[in-house]
């Protein structure tokens, strides 16, 4: 075994398992060993207090928390973003923007990639999730309508340039334009996710043609089985439920989509085609009140008991959890074992971003990705390590 730089102790990879000792070196897991044995003077020790070792939780789609927004394009919004995200067991994130000026939008993405570049937060960045412009008119959601837009030859090209960074697109395929720029980004590594859409089925699977791969926040923003005189056509949701070559991700919240709901979505998909997301906007971690979606210039919305929604109560405003609270509604709503609740949120996100040789478990070699869990009476995050740094840390 790799000689350890730290050692994370006394931890329970099941909650029915004998606590054994976690090795890290270099940022990964290097090895696993009973308690007891002699661990190097030189190793930096970390207690694990009999907690359930899990892999860190990776969220595809987050907007904010604690009063900021990714939008906001300061080291400071990116810095109390990802302490409020730890603390749920977030290890690694795609910060998402929100339909606005294309400047506010590439200032975003910018931000992101110094912080990614300077670990600013803690949560590994591992990549941008760019939600819109290029939606449907009609299935803007919270997003501002005043900047839905199609695409254009120039905003493609800031996108197209900017692949080192961008790791998702979010997108109407039968906005016109749109289905071009699927086969340009499929071409550049960058996944191109339907959503915000009133496609047909039909449209739906032209643009997986294009490269189209992932549908963004299932069940919201979408089309659905409408009429055609007597005839019933389906939507981006049949399309999805239908075809899994479609990856997919749910706001767990309780709220966005009920809990039968997702067991459907879950029944009819296969497993690794769907995981968890908070889709979590400013309010997250935040007392109720009034808060805008997106830059402070955004559409608003108000959170009352937890629950954001728009200004004429008409839609959700994206959510107020943390990825803790979805693995915890998957357990205590939906009937889940942990591990399975904890694949939705780690192994799964990992997969489909096609990172799952470094992320997703604890597998030896893996990224020392960890969250220590207490499970009674009630499941809680108790500490945090991305790539063996501790980023929270409940006793402190």
């Amino acid at each position: 075994m790799t000689e350890p730089t730290a050692v994370l102790s006394n931890v329970r990879l099941a909650p029915d398992q004998d606590p054994v000792d976690l090795q890290l070196a270099d940022g990964l897991i290097a090895g696993v060993r009973p308690t007891g044995w002699i661990i190097p003077p030189t190793a930096r020790k970390i207690d694990g207090r009999g907690f359930v070792a899990v892999p860190g939780f990776i969220d595809l789609h987050v907007h904010g928390a604690r009063g900021f927004d990714f939008m906001d394009a300061t080291e400071e919004a990116y810095r109390v973003i990802g302490e409020h995200h730890a603390a749920g067991g977030t290890t690694s994130y795609l910060p998402t923007t929100a339909t606005e000026s294309q400047e506010a939008i590439l200032a975003c993405i910018d931000q992101a990639a110094r912080c990614r570049d300077q670990e600013i937060g803690g949560v590994q960045i591992l990549g941008v999730h760019v939600e819109g412009p290029y939606m449907a008119p009609k299935k803007h959601g919270c997003h501002d309508p005043g900047f839905v837009r199609a695409p254009s030859a120039a905003e493609n090209r800031e996108y197209l340039d900017r692949a080192g960074i961008i790791r998702r697109i979010t997108l109407a395929p039968e906005v016109p334009g749109v289905m071009d720029f699927v086969r340009d980004l499929s071409k550049v590594g960058i996944i191109a996710s339907g959503g915000h859409s009133d496609a047909t089925l039909d449209q739906t699977r032209q643009a997986m043609g294009r490269g189209m791969s992932m549908i963004t926040h299932l069940y919201s923003a979408m089309s659905t089985i409408v009429k055609m005189g007597p005839f019933r056509v389906p939507g981006m949701l049949e399309a999805t439920l239908l075809e899994d070559r479609l990856s997919t991700e749910l706001i767990a919240d309780l709220k966005h989509v009920s809990p039968d709901l997702m067991l459907l979505a879950m029944k009819a998909k296969a497993e690794e085609t769907v995981c968890f997301v908070t889709d979590a906007m400013r309010g997250a971690g935040m007392p109720d009140g009034t808060y805008t979606f997106g830059s402070a210039r955004g559409t608003r919305a108000v959170v009352e008991d937890g629950v954001a929604r728009n200004l004429d109560n008409t839609g959700f405003a994206s959510s107020t959890v943390r990825m803790i609270d979805l693995v915890r509604n998957a357990v205590e709503a939906m009937d889940f074992d942990l591990a399975s609740a904890v694949r939705r949120a780690s192994l799964i996100p990992a997969a489909i971003l096609g990172i799952s040789a470094h992320k997703g478990t604890l597998d030896i070699g893996k990224d020392a990705d960890i969250v220590l869990l207490e499970t009674k009476p009630r499941l809680e995050v108790r500490m945090t390590l991305s790539r063996g740094r501790v980023l929270y840390d409940a006793s402190r």
